[in-house]
């Protein structure tokens, strides 16, 4: 019952447009701030091998990771310096200038992280982001002409938009995590020196098993009592009104 729903329908819209903005808002930040404290991971999420000034956005690039080179590209010119410093004119650093700089300040060695799994896991979230975005803008449209019945299509869409979030921030852990490497904390340690010799490969492997099957049997529970409320849906009267509930009937009955 789309009447029913309209109300939840219009403060699910709202919320919707205010977080996607405040989250991308605050993404952008996060951006300028990665790239004056690790700036190796901006390169990689962009492919950007070489310095430049002003440094061009990838739309899409494809790679050679042994020559460490472009086969294809795309790029807007410009845009990368808008990201990182709010103009489109000041300098981003490239990889390999980043790893000869690394190379003179800590020693020998590859401080390049995996360039395709940060270039494409970054791509899915900022792609999930603005693609919610989107999906918040229609809504909000639908929700101002009060189209709702006249958009069966959108509607179906939303419940698969469920996923955008969990997809935007497990990329974004992705992109975080993997594209510090090779330190486990950033310019003081690397992964080689932070192992653990007091934990075992039995204690981790018990640890991310039991971690995986918690949030499994959660993610089970939770996707099935959705699914049953939702079959369920609203328990309306005739005239399209919500059903009371049975105590609030009799309390109705015996005060008449």
């Amino acid at each position: 019952n789309l009447d029913f729903f309209k109300r939840s329908f219009q403060m699910g819209s709202i919320i919707a447009l205010i977080s996607v903005l405040m989250v991308i808002f605050n993404g952008h930040a996060q951006t300028q701030h990665m790239v004056e404290i690790q700036p190796m991971k901006i390169a990689a999420a962009e492919a950007l091998w070489q310095d430049e000034e002003p440094a061009s956005f990838s739309l899409l690039t494809i790679g050679d990771l042994e020559q460490r080179s472009d086969v294809f590209a795309i790029r807007i010119p410009g845009v990368l310096s808008l990201l990182a410093y709010n103009n489109v004119q000041d300098e981003v650093r490239g990889i390999y200038s980043l790893q000869a700089d690394y190379e003179e300040q800590y020693g020998p060695g590859n401080y390049i992280p995996p360039v395709a799994l940060i270039y494409w896991s970054f791509r899915a979230m900022v792609g999930s982001g603005f693609l919610m975005l989107a999906l918040a803008f229609i809504a909000i449209f639908l929700m101002l002409g009060d189209n709702y019945a006249k958009s069966p299509r959108f509607m179906k869409v939303l419940p698969w938009a469920m996923a955008l979030p969990y997809l935007a921030n497990s990329a974004g852990w992705i992109m975080a995590e993997v594209g510090r490497y090779p330190w486990a904390v950033y310019g003081l340690q690397l992964l080689e020196d932070a192992i653990s010799p007091n934990v075992g490969v039995g204690a981790l492997l018990t640890t991310l098993i039991g971690y995986i099957a918690i949030y499994g049997i959660l993610m089970v529970v939770d996707i099935r009592l959705l699914r049953k409320f939702a079959i369920a849906g609203p328990h309306l009267d005739e005239d399209g009104t919500k059903k009371s509930s049975k105590k609030t009937s009799n309390l109705t009955a015996g005060q008449a």
